[in-house]
């Protein structure tokens, strides 16, 4: 009884949105491409400016700290309270802290060292000018 009438509480909470959502859809490929038209028609053809980013060095060395500043609050907290407490279980949080804390450097230096191969072993292929590419486009087609 108690499962039909969560059932019918879910009916009620879940249904009228679904209807709602099949109503307004339209499998209309006409009104769908006039839509991205007039879309299209308001940017002027422009592209989207893209995104500002900071540098992907700068927000790697951020997470990177956020981890380890995470992680050493996590060993540091968990090895009071186990110390404080003398519980099994604390230490036992305390060691797989530690060990996540290990892991991460360890993963860290490989990572470091793969980039410092690839900067050895990969060269990088110049740019060709921009003035080439409507040519060799016009040459294709």
């Amino acid at each position: 009884m108690v499962l039909v009438i969560l059932a019918a509480l879910w009916a009620v909470v879940l249904l009228p949105p679904l209807l709602r959502s099949r109503t307004s859809r339209t499998n209309d490929s006409i009104g769908e491409f006039n839509y991205r038209l007039d879309a299209l028609g308001r940017t002027n053809g422009a592209l989207p400016a893209p995104m500002v980013r900071p540098p992907r060095g700068e927000s790697a060395a951020k997470r990177r700290r956020d981890v380890v500043r995470v992680l050493l609050i996590a060993v540091g907290a968990s090895g009071l309270l186990a110390l404080a407490t003398n519980f099994t279980l604390l230490w036992a949080l305390f060691v797989i802290a530690v060990i996540a804390l290990l892991a991460f450097f360890a993963l860290w230096a490989w990572s470091r060292s793969v980039a410092a191969e690839q900067m050895i072993k990969v060269q990088r292929m110049p740019s060709r000018p921009a003035r080439e590419l409507p040519l060799r486009r016009a040459a294709s087609s």
